[in-house]
C-alpha cells in the first residue's frame, strides 16, 4: 500500500531499532506514533494514508481502520486503552467482519459477528460498544454513510457464561484456609487486598507515599492514571490492613512490589496464586479481584463484626453509585436461601415435632386424615389436650406435644362451633 507522502517513518532515536510514524497536519508535523517496532510503524502509517487519501479510502477495512482507530483513542487518554486493543485484536481483526471493506458492512453483519462471540454478557457488550464506537468515527470521517452497529443489542439470554459473576466469593471458611495455606511472605498481600476490597491496579500503583496514618490515598488506577470516579479516594484502613502494611516490604517505591522489585504487572495475579487456591481446598475457580467482591461481602453481611450499610461499602470500595454495590445485597440474599436450604436437623434433634402419623388403612381428601375424623380428649387435671383419636378410636403419635395439641385443640373448636 503506497502512504503517498502523507506519514513517514523514521527511526527514533538512530540505532535503537524503535520508530516514530510523523505526519502533516494543520502546517504542523505531529507525531502518530513512538516506540514501536518497524512493521508496526509501517502499518499505523498506512492506515493513516488510507483515511487521508480519498482515492483509496473506499478499500479501507475495518481491520485497517482499527490501526488508526486506536491510536488517536491513546492519543486523548482513553482509559482502558491496552484493553481495547486486546479486544479488537482479538475479537475483530481476526474475526470475518475484521476483514469487511468499511462500505459493505451491514447490520445484518455485525448481529452476525456478535452472536458468533464465545464472551460472556458483559465481555459481548464491551466488544460491540468497541466497534460502535469505531464506526461512529468512520462516520464522522464520511467514510461511511450510517453506523450499523447504532442498533445492535446484546440480550442477557445470549450471555454463554455459565459462571455466576460473584461465584468467587469466600465464606468465612474458606477466607480462613485461604490465608493458611499461601506462604507467610506472601500472607500480608492476601490479607491486604482482601480487607481493603481494592482494585489490582490500584493495589499494584499504590506509593509509600500514598500511606498515611490509618488511611490511604487512591491515586493512580489502570495505566497509571486516576481511579473510575476520576479523582483520588482516600480508604480507611481496618486493623489487619494496618498491620498487613507493616509487613509490607520497604525497600521499593511500591508498597507491593514484584519480586525483582519492580511495580508488579496490570492484569496479573500474584505467582502461584491459583496454587494456593487449591492448596486451600477450593474446587471452583476464584481470581483475585473475588477478593474484592469478598471484601464487600463480608461488610455487608457481618461477618468481620459490624455490619456496614450498603452507602458505607459503596464508599470504602469506590464505587460510582450504590446501585453498584446492591449487587452484593441481592447475591448476599440468594446466598442465604442457600444456607437455609443446606441446613438440615438431625432427627434425633428436640427442635424436630413428631409428625402425625397415619395408621394403615385411613384415607382422606388431604394427606389421609380429615380434621373432623380427630376427637380430643384432655389428661386428667390439665386444661390442654394431651392425646387425640380417630372416630374409630385409634390412637395418633402426637400424645406428648402440648404445643402443637393447643393448636390442634383450637383448631377443633373452631370447627366445632362453624358445624
Amino acid at each position: 500500500m503506497t502512504r503517498r507522502r502523507l506519514a513517514s517513518v523514521e527511526e527514533h532515536p538512530k540505532g535503537s531499532g524503535r520508530f516514530r510514524v510523523r505526519v502533516r497536519a494543520g502546517g504542523a508535523t505531529q507525531t502518530l506514533a513512538s516506540g514501536v517496532s518497524r512493521p508496526r510503524a509501517e502499518e499505523i502509517a498506512d492506515a493513516y494514508a488510507v483515511e487521508c487519501d480519498p482515492d483509496i479510502s473506499d478499500e479501507l477495512t475495518l481491520q485497517q481502520f482499527g490501526v488508526g482507530f486506536l491510536e488517536r483513542r491513546e492519543r486523548c487518554g482513553v482509559r482502558g486503552i491496552a484493553t481495547d486493543r486486546s479486544y479488537w485484536r482479538k475479537h475483530v481483526a481476526k474475526a470475518t467482519l475484521g476483514a469487511r471493506r468499511l462500505s459493505t458492512i451491514r447490520r445484518r453483519d455485525v448481529r452476525q459477528w456478535v452472536a458468533a462471540l464465545a464472551l460472556g454478557w458483559r465481555s459481548q457488550k464491551k466488544a460491540l460498544s468497541l466497534v460502535t464506537v469505531a464506526l461512529q468515527e468512520a462516520l464522522d470521517l464520511e467514510l461511511i454513510d450510517s453506523n450499523p452497529a447504532r442498533d445492535v443489542r446484546v440480550h442477557r439470554s445470549g450471555d454463554r457464561s455459565a459462571l455466576d459473576e460473584l461465584a468467587g466469593i469466600l465464606t468465612p471458611a474458606e477466607q480462613t484456609a485461604l490465608l493458611a495455606a499461601v506462604p507467610r511472605s506472601r500472607r500480608s498481600l492476601v490479607t491486604f487486598a482482601l480487607v481493603t476490597g481494592m482494585r489490582q491496579a490500584e493495589q499494584w500503583w499504590l506509593r509509600h507515599e500514598d500511606i498515611g496514618h490509618g488511611y490511604l490515598v487512591v491515586r493512580r488506577s489502570v495505566g497509571g492514571k486516576p481511579p473510575k470516579s476520576g479523582q483520588a479516594r482516600t480508604v480507611h484502613l481496618l486493623g489487619p490492613a494496618v498491620r498487613a502494611l507493616q509487613l509490607a516490604p520497604v525497600d521499593s517505591e511500591w508498597v507491593w512490589p514484584a519480586l525483582r522489585g519492580g511495580r508488579r504487572q496490570q492484569g496479573k495475579a500474584p505467582k502461584g496464586w491459583h496454587g494456593w487456591v487449591r492448596k486451600a481446598g477450593i474446587a471452583r475457580r476464584i481470581r483475585w479481584h473475588d477478593l474484592r467482591h469478598t471484601c464487600a461481602t463480608a461488610l455487608l453481611a457481618g461477618w468481620w463484626g459490624r455490619k456496614w450499610t450498603i452507602d458505607e461499602v459503596c464508599q470504602h470500595l469506590g464505587h460510582s453509585s450504590v446501585t453498584v454495590t446492591e449487587r452484593y445485597a441481592r447475591k448476599l440474599a440468594e446466598t442465604n436461601r442457600l444456607a437455609v436450604e443446606g441446613t438440615v436437623f438431625p432427627a434425633e434433634s428436640p427442635l424436630m415435632l413428631p409428625t402425625i402419623a397415619i395408621p394403615a388403612g385411613i384415607k382422606g381428601a388431604d394427606s389421609g386424615i380429615r380434621t373432623r375424623d380427630l376427637r380430643f380428649t384432655k389428661a386428667p387435671g390439665s386444661d390442654v389436650a394431651s392425646r387425640a383419636y380417630l372416630s374409630s378410636g385409634s390412637q395418633l403419635g402426637l400424645s406428648h406435644v402440648p404445643a402443637a395439641w393447643v393448636l390442634a385443640y383450637a383448631a377443633n373448636d373452631v370447627l366445632r362451633r362453624a358445624g
